[in-house]
């Protein structure tokens, strides 16, 4: 908790700035999104309407979006020396072949699956992709 704390002071410029390019970006999707529901008679796809409309399409997504979580706050560091290359490979070939079986879909995944695909994707990342010392 000590090292934690320490990262953290030392660090506190980065986050100030990451939390500000993340509030950016945030509010830049927003306002494009409220752009683009004005101009929706105008036949350009809103976000609300890509995520409702195609949801069978973003399994993938759903997947990476867990992985990636567990990856950020749940790492696991391993003292073996081995390459991290392998775990990226085995994470990111499951991501592309879910692409490949989203695109074949025709209906869109249950709320069920869907949380399974996160859950999924999160212990992957978690068991297949540590972080090694």
């Amino acid at each position: 908790m000590k090292k934690l704390n320490r990262f953290l002071k030392r660090h506190l410029s980065e986050i100030r700035t990451v939390k500000i390019v993340v509030a950016a970006m945030l509010g830049l999707m927003v306002l494009i999104d409220l752009v683009l529901v004005t101009l929706e008679g105008k036949d350009f796809p809103t976000f609300s309407y890509v995520v409702k409309n195609l949801r069978h399409r973003l399994i993938w997504f759903t997947f990476l979006y867990g992985g990636l979580v567990a990856k950020i706050f749940y790492n696991r560091k391993v003292g073996e020396q081995e390459k991290e290359v392998t775990g990226l490979l085995a994470f990111f070939s499951m991501v592309f072949l879910l692409f490949v079986i989203g695109r074949n879909l025709e209906t869109a995944p249950s709320l069920f699956l869907q949380v399974l695909l996160l859950v999924s994707g999160g212990i992957l990342a978690y068991r297949a992709w540590p972080q090694y010392e």
